[in-house]
């Protein structure tokens, strides 16, 4: 690039030598690629990116419309491609209601591809709004920037902006100090116009239906090797007004950039000036300096390097008959043809988050890039390749805002349901209700979907669990102990193994899995056991089981018992008079059953107890059992537990009453059922977070059976089980959650309440043949069908069929 002549009136300003020679070539009438020192270009070459961001699980709504466009088009616009635009056109970024300032030698406004986009200009030499191109240089500049997406030519960064031409330099390419800096205060003032209805103090103040017109960026494809405080003054009041300024670096190889893109080092420049050099893209995609363009130097922590090779853009193309000027294209080099990049970058990011500061959106571009030459920021590349696709992603940690005004990081953030809410906590993530707005560093919004990380509900065991514990309970051990009897009853491996529980290890979590029942000659009672198994000693199915009349039977379980996992029960049996029995009992459960909570940074209390006292009596030839229970839940609600953003505190009591009976229409058969339904009070949450709570809630489960004894041989047994497991009838989720962001940044916070009633409703059907091998073995066939299981309505039917024997050595 010539030196200015310290002469003149603070120098003469030149435009990049590789555009003024095209310009000549163009003037004789012969369209032709400028020529550069650089070899090893390759048209189409790819994009080449050091690190590859998911953006589908995090990302901005979409803002407008992607335009209409060709192959053609696409293809004569690499350099979008290659800055990783098309992400952003994507997603709706587009540059729509945001406005830059070109400052250059003017602008070829009747271009088709700026069609309605260009606003009134303004010509620093003589103060008219005659901005008319009669070089080429500026409407090449603003094509790249800006050039619609219509199927024709080509289509620039922020091809929906609007553009402020500002003509600073003659048609030759020259001029002053003074027309550079009033062509820059022009742009000022234009901010300040639009912002403001006077001068104020808060430049980011919005105007309703102006602010769109306040330019936000300046582009300054020119430069000098000589610095002016007349510039310098004027990039300041820029800065100051809150805009971004894009400058070339200038083509002559040298290690520093040449001025104004120089005084982005400047502390008063506040990061909101962008030094801009140039690349290629070598053969095998790989972004090279070009040897012309001016390296970082001392301005490498605010230095971007963008394509600036061979690129094709807008230009006017001059009629020798008629002298006037035709819309055409036209391929040039230099860092002016990289700058605007980084200028339409600047505009797209606004317009995505039309609330960021001048300093935020150049500190997203700079903290983006694609780090290119030595790790981090060195000499050459400064911060590296202009990377949209970074720039889109969440930058920092994203944190999410409660309605207490704290902040919540978003990692480890879940929410695990239990079979009765599993289903419905799943089917509001499906309905997007557990998609939230949440925060980066820069407080850009990201829609972030928490959908994924709702549990699906754990089953109680496989279908062969039922089968299994029914021949564990076939395997009962009963011992005589001074006149009264013992009953043990174990859980074998392979039932542990259905249900999931741990086998083997040192942990002791497959250890202890048994219940005790001792009566004496008074028929007093005591009953304890380990691991989950107080299904064995409560409800229907105990009584039946201390009876003897019938082994203990699956579908019969009391359902609010498994939400005290792995739970430890003790229990007192006393008769009554007319032949009444009473039995108290409790649950609490495993206190090994701890959870780590990140939100929280500590481990979380969670258990689970319950009380129980139940009456029994015969009705005739009907045995009958009526209970009540009261189920306390720490920092769970109904077996639902949450984490993170998600953080539940707090205490759930259900109240539980259960009925169940059975008779014997037959000697050897035996029918009954049991219907079991808890009211769960509403809950408040202590801990900060989305979740403000739960509101009353109803809930029930039910089962019903048909036993036959001896039904082809002696010893042997053929039940039929028919059940609906726990399932909440009614009751919510109360959440206060951000949507999105308002117009200023601030958040805007939404009221939720997440229905927890499943829309299916499971139905087990069951069928065991128990049959005995000898006195020590027996063996069983089963099959199971679930029907809408875990109450997913649109989960396929699953069928079990199993069998296996029990042997006692």
């Amino acid at each position: 690039m010539p030196e200015c002549s310290e002469s003149r009136l603070a120098g003469i300003l030149f435009l990049d030598r590789t555009a003024l020679l095209a310009t000549a070539m163009l003037a004789a009438s012969t369209l032709a690629d400028a020529q550069s020192t650089q070899r090893g270009y390759e048209k189409g070459a790819g994009i080449y990116t050091s690190q590859t961001y998911a953006i589908d699980a995090a990302q901005p709504a979409k803002r407008s419309n992607n335009g209409g466009t060709t192959p053609a088009e696409v293809e004569n616009s690499p350099g979008v491609r290659q800055i990783n635009a098309d992400v952003l056109h994507a997603l709706g970024y587009t540059g729509l209601k945001v406005t830059a300032a070109i400052i250059d030698i003017g602008i070829m406004a009747g271009h088709p591809e700026f069609s309605g986009r260009v606003r009134p200009g303004y010509n620093a030499f003589d103060g008219s709004a005659n901005v008319t191109d009669g070089n080429g240089h500026g409407t090449h500049v603003s094509g790249i920037f800006g050039a619609a997406k219509d199927g024709k030519g080509m289509f620039g960064v922020a091809y929906e902006a609007s553009l402020l031409p500002i003509k600073v330099l003659d048609d030759r390419g020259n001029g002053s100090a003074a027309s550079v800096a009033a062509g820059i205060q022009y742009a000022v003032n234009q901010r300040i116009h639009y912002l403001c209805p006077a001068r104020c103090s808060d430049p980011n103040t919005l105007v309703a239906g102006h602010h769109q017109f306040a330019p936000f960026a300046i582009n300054l494809s020119l430069g000098s090797s000589s610095p002016s405080d007349t510039i310098r003054n004027a990039l300041i009041d820029a800065v100051n007004a809150g805009m971004v300024v894009a400058a070339a670096a200038g083509n002559d190889g040298r290690a520093n950039p040449i001025y104004p893109a120089r005084y982005a080092r400047d502390a008063a420049a506040n990061g909101q000036i962008i030094a801009v050099g140039s690349v290629y893209f070598d053969a095998a995609g790989r972004p090279q300096i070009n040897s012309w363009s001016n390296r970082a130097g001392d301005t490498r922590d605010f230095y971007l390097v963008a394509p600036g090779y061979q690129v094709y853009s807008t230009y006017p193309k001059l009629n020798p008959k008629t002298r006037q000027y035709e819309a055409t294209y036209a391929t040039l080099s230099g860092t002016s043809m990289a700058t605007p990049y980084v200028t339409g970058a600047v505009t797209l990011i606004k317009s995505g988050w039309t609330y960021l500061s001048a300093n935020q959106v150049s500190s997203i571009l700079f903290d983006s890039a694609t780090d290119l030459g030595g790790d981090g920021i060195d000499e050459i590349y400064g911060r590296g390749l202009l990377n949209l696709q970074a720039a889109l992603a969440p930058i920092g940690s994203l944190s999410a805002p409660t309605s207490r005004r704290a902040s919540l990081p978003l990692t480890g953030t879940s929410l695990t349901g239990s079979i009765a809410t599993g289903a419905a906590l799943r089917a509001a993530g499906r309905a997007g209700l557990m998609q939230v707005a949440a925060f980066d560093r820069y407080g850009r919004d990201f829609q972030v979907d928490f959908a994924p990380t709702v549990s699906r509900a754990a089953s109680i065991g496989n279908g062969l669990a039922p089968m299994l514990a029914a021949l564990d309970s076939a395997a009962e051990r009963t011992y005589s102990l001074d006149g009264g009897t013992m009953r043990v009853t174990y859980r074998s491996e392979a039932t542990r193994l259905a249900l999931g529980h741990q086998v083997g290890g040192n942990s002791g979590s497959s250890e202890g899995e048994f219940t005790v029942s001792a009566a004496d000659t008074a028929a007093r009672e005591l009953t304890f056991g380990f691991s989950g198994m107080g299904a064995h000693s409560f409800g229907l199915g105990g009584e039946l089981a201390r009876r003897g009349e019938i082994q203990f039977i699956s579908a019969l379980e009391n359902p609010y018992l498994a939400l005290a996992s792995r739970h430890t029960h003790f229990g007192i049996g006393l008769p009554l008079a007319g032949g009444l029995r009473l039995k108290f009992g409790t649950l609490v459960s495993d206190p090994r059953a701890t959870a780590y909570d990140p939100a929280l940074s500590q481990i979380t209390g969670r258990h689970q107890s319950m009380g129980l006292a139940e009456v029994s009596g015969r009705l005739a030839s009907a045995l009958w059992t009526l209970g009540v229970g009261r189920l306390q839940e720490t920092d769970s609600v109904l077996g639902t537990t949450q984490t993170g953003a998600f953080s539940f505190s707090g205490t759930a009591e259900t109240s539980v009453v259960n009925f169940g009976m059975a008779f014997s229409p037959a000697s050897r058969m035996t029918l009954g059922g049991q219907y079991t339904v808890g009211h769960t009070g509403g809950t408040a949450n202590h801990a900060d977070s989305l979740v403000l709570g739960y509101t009353d809630a109803r809930s029930k489960g039910y089962g019903v059976f048909a036993s036959l004894r001896e039904a082809f041989r002696a010893g042997d047994s053929l039940t039929i089980m028919v059940s609906q497991p726990l399932r909440t009838a009614s009751g919510a989720l109360q959440m206060v959650a951000p949507a999105r962001a308002a117009v200023d940044g601030s958040p805007v916070m939404a009221s939720r309440s997440i229905s927890l009633r499943p829309e299916g409703r499971e139905t087990r059907a069951e069928l065991i043949y128990l049959s005995p091998i000898d006195r020590r073995a027996k063996w069983f066939l089963g099959m199971a069908v679930r029907d809408q299981p875990d109450h997913e309505s649109t989960a396929p039917r699953e069928t079990t069929i199993g069998g296996g024997f029990h042997a006692v050595f």
